[in-house]
């Protein structure tokens, strides 16, 4: 453990490392911002340092211990924040890591597929801010975390892990934000076509919460890891020579409480950075590999459930489903400070168990179009009573879907246009006065072309890809009438690569790309940055904020 003043307040981590990296061919970075450090006292308590993710025979192994807040920095904090930084090489696949403390998954995510056998190692950096689970960290928990990787004699890579958690305590000038009063998490489970409903029980929860959000998690792996350019089974079945993965590309978790549908859980089209073409994803990588984007759902409406003192069944389903689906979910509890106990009850439940999905194929020159639609929208309403009173909450939840897949060249050729859109608005009453209003919308476009038709066999092909994908986030706060905005981003990637062998030797390899994040940055200042590479070279590094 460390414990120091802090000197100067800035920008760090991926992106902040960015700057002035023009020439360099190795280490990924990404163009949005670092989590931002209070220029308070502050203590680091370290997890890993240069942990292996295999041991001496090869074996995948984790990190584990007991994490206890340092008694220098008891809190209340400021932020809490997570860093890690990996470095790897030799060849290997892209691997799954994760974080999880007292039994909570805090963090999930991909790792960065090194160079290759003969290429220097590479480094990367991501942080996370832990600020939201700070309940979790105030008496000492468990921990375990890693990257799972698995080694042979041709997949040599392994991964060396450093991993921190850094506290900053409060002061008049940072003082610690509003955050959940009680954290219940789990770890991951995993779905499947053989079963594609998980569960997770709910007990000793706090018996007084006014409020309630279920923070999601999604990852998708084997058929299901692009699950955007799944294609409707006859399609499939079609061009059976193609391997193309069937059931469609429309996918969700659908929650429910005891069998009573909660939401439809969306989940942002993460690609990995092996994922379409390798080489689309050097050095830039896409949206939120390194650590994977959660959807956060308002279940206020819940809470009279929640507080009856009985266990519950948390379930997560996924339609559709043609691979494994990894869920994360974790309750973010905020209690009465004025009662030890509340009540209250489900008023309407208005959440279509699936949603209404549509789907139409037609012929086009060389092959076929598939069009699919989706629609939610639902409503939720009921209240709590509280020490100072009956609170009413209304949440409204919309999603609209579309993707559009040409396959041409016997299934081999595919260009998929996606759009998924959404809005949460939550609404709070008492006496038929609002006391709180939130909304939150999203919006994650992607357009994908990949090709395949050159491909004989894995030691002799020709890939190529190209993929434009956008997340739009806008967070709101309001009277019910009136908004303002509490955070926004705009990051949005253009990426292009071909990749290439005969005979088990590569004869091609190649990729450019191009990548911006504007907004705000978590203290709500304005921030802006671009990357762009070509050949593997960054060209291009600006930032101003």
């Amino acid at each position: 453990m460390v414990c120091a003043a802090v000197l100067a307040c800035g920008m760090a981590g991926t992106a902040s490392a960015a700057q002035g990296l023009e020439g360099d061919t190795d280490n990924p970075v990404t163009p949005a911002p670092a989590v931002s450090r209070p220029a308070t006292e502050h203590c680091t308590v370290s997890l890993a340092d240069k942990f292996p993710s295999n041991g001496p025979d090869g074996a995948s192994q984790l990190f584990s211990g007991t994490l206890a807040p340092p008694s220098a920095c008891a809190g209340p904090w400021a932020k809490v924040v997570l860093d890690e930084t990996v470095t790897v090489s030799g060849r290997q696949y892209d691997r799954i890591g994760d974080l999880t403390i007292g039994g909570t998954e805090v963090y999930w995510g991909t790792t960065e597929e090194p160079s290759g056998e003969g290429h220097k190692a590479i480094t990367y950096h991501f942080d996370k801010d832990l600020t939201p689970y700070s309940a979790l960290l105030r008496k000492p928990q468990p921990f375990k975390g890693g990257i799972v990787n698995f080694q042979s004699s041709i997949y040599t890579g392994n991964y060396m892990q450093t991993a921190t958690l850094t506290y900053y305590r409060a002061d008049r000038a940072h003082p610690a934000p509003q955050v959940a009063d009680a954290v219940a998490g789990f770890p991951h489970q995993d779905a499947n076509p053989g079963q594609g409903t998980v569960h997770f029980a709910l007990s000793a929860l706090p018996r007084n919460i006014t409020r309630a959000y279920l923070e999601v998690t999604l990852e998708g792996g084997a058929c299901d890891e692009q699950w955007f350019d799944d294609v409707p089974d006859d399609v499939a079945a079609k061009y059976p020579a193609a391997g193309l993965c069937g059931h469609g590309p429309f996918r969700e978790a659908n929650a429910a409480l005891d069998g009573t549908p909660v939401a439809g859980v969306q989940t942002f089209p993460h690609i990995y950075s092996g994922g379409i073409v390798p080489t689309l994803w050097r050095p830039i990588v896409a949206i939120d590999t390194f650590s994977l984007h959660s959807e956060l759902v308002d279940v206020t409406p819940f809470v009279g459930r929640l507080v009856d003192g009985a266990s519950h069944d948390l379930s997560f389903t996924v339609p559709n489903i043609g691979g494994s689906w990894s869920i994360s979910p974790t309750l973010l509890l905020y209690t009465d400070h004025g009662a030890a106990t509340t009540s209250g009850a489900l008023v309407k439940s208005e959440v279509a168990p699936v949603a209404a999905q549509y789907t139409a194929e037609r012929p086009i020159t060389g092959g076929v179009n598939a069009t699919v639609t989706a629609n939610r929208d639902d409503v939720t309403t009921g209240y709590v009573d509280t020490s100072a009173g009956r609170v009413y909450t209304r949440v409204e939840r919309t999603r609209a879907f579309l993707n559009s897949d040409d396959m041409t060249g016997n299934g081999l050729v595919q260009h998929v246009a996606q759009t998924d859109s959404g809005q949460q608005t939550s609404v709070s009453t008492m006496d038929g006065r609002v006391r709180s209003a939130d909304r939150h919308s999203y919006s994650y476009p992607i357009t994908v072309d990949d090709s395949a038709a050159n491909y004989v066999d894995d030691q002799n092909f020709q890939l190529t890809g190209s993929v434009e994908m956008t997340q739009v986030l806008h967070d709101e706060t309001g009277d019910g009438r009136s908004w303002h905005t509490t955070a926004a981003s705009d990051e949005w990637l253009k990426s292009s690569g071909v990749l290439g062998r005969t005979n088990g030797v590569n004869t091609e390899s190649d990729g450019s790309a191009q990548t911006a994040y504007s907004g705000f940055d978590d203290s709500r200042r304005p921030y802006f940055h671009y990357l762009a590479a070509n050949h593997g070279l960054f060209t291009a590094d600006k930032a101003s904020g």
